[in-house]
């Protein structure tokens, strides 16, 4: 009898393509690809000097569809995330995005990431693993819609001294009036959401969009940035800029508290450099008795 695997059984394919990873392969020069929350990124597209380099001199584009999506939304919305992450929603206006983490019980760090309000009651939290389980079990007592859209959402983070000068040669000049940590809502041709933040530290953006429109605005982009040196990056040359930033990445610089194993190996956000976004003033939070 021939058992042998057919050729569209899902195992071949265990890890799922971004939108944009047609034209990641095609400038791909190192075949360098590893996996990130259940899909295939570019590693290095070039060499780590050449893109490290870029995003602190030029314009770089870095693929962050991967990056785990939550849309939380209800009449509780605002409550339960203030009682969920240390630090104070209630000062965080719509059209807003902030750096913030959250702890168990006992003050040890179960991930960071950035929270975006896009209405009076409507957020969306990204984050670099998937915390629905936790997520769920915190919004026990709350009127809130906890959803992962991960896979309707497509993002790139475009950044480096360059990136608005790309932005403006691809039609988006609008955004320059954008603040640090502001959204912002554009159409180019296509509809996009635009934050200006980033993990580097320099001038960047997040461009937020439809899966479908996803090669346009990559194609768009990368024309505009002919002339501004815009090159796109993998995951290692951003880790070192992340890094310079002074931003933490689980399994590399902590562990998330619910996945480990031996005894003090969590750590707390006071332990990690991060008092900076924990507010004890504002009230009672997981975690706030055991980090006073």
């Amino acid at each position: 009898m021939d058992v042998r695997p057919t050729p569209d059984e899902h195992f071949r394919q265990p890890l799922l393509k971004t939108p944009f990873h047609a034209r990641a392969r095609e400038l791909s020069q190192a075949d360098a690809f590893v996996a990130w929350s259940g899909y295939t990124t570019v590693d290095v597209f070039t060499t780590v000097e050449q893109e490290y380099f870029a995003i602190r001199n030029a314009a770089t584009l870095y693929d962050l569809t991967p990056m785990i999506k939550y849309r939380i939304a209800g009449r509780d919305a605002g409550d339960y995330l203030n009682r969920l992450i240390t630090r104070d929603v209630a000062r965080l206006a719509p059209g807003r995005v902030t750096y913030c983490a959250w702890c168990d019980d006992a003050g040890h760090l179960i991930d960071d990431g950035t929270l975006f309000r896009l209405g009076e009651s409507e957020y969306r939290l990204c984050t670099a693993m998937r915390q629905l389980d936790w997520l769920s079990a915190s919004a026990i007592g709350f009127e809130v819609c906890i959803e992962e859209v991960t896979e309707s959402i497509a993002a790139l983070a475009l950044q480096g001294p360059t990136s608005y000068a790309v932005l403006k040669a691809a039609g988006l000049a609008d955004v320059g009036r954008l603040k640090p940590f502001q959204i912002g809502h554009f159409d180019p041709g296509v509809p996009l959401m635009i934050s200006r933040s980033g993990f580097t530290g320099d001038l960047g953006y997040e461009l937020w969009m439809d899966p479908g429109s996803a090669e346009c605005v990559w194609d768009r982009l990368m024309e505009a940035g002919r002339t501004w040196g815009l090159r796109p990056i993998g995951s290692r040359a951003l880790d070192m800029a992340r890094i310079e930033a002074g931003f933490v990445a689980p399994n590399i610089d902590f562990l998330s508290a619910e996945r480990t194993i031996r005894a003090g190996r969590a750590r707390s956000p006071l332990e990690l450099g991060l008092e900076r976004i924990v507010d004890f003033e504002k009230g009672h939070f997981t975690g706030r008795r055991a980090l006073l």
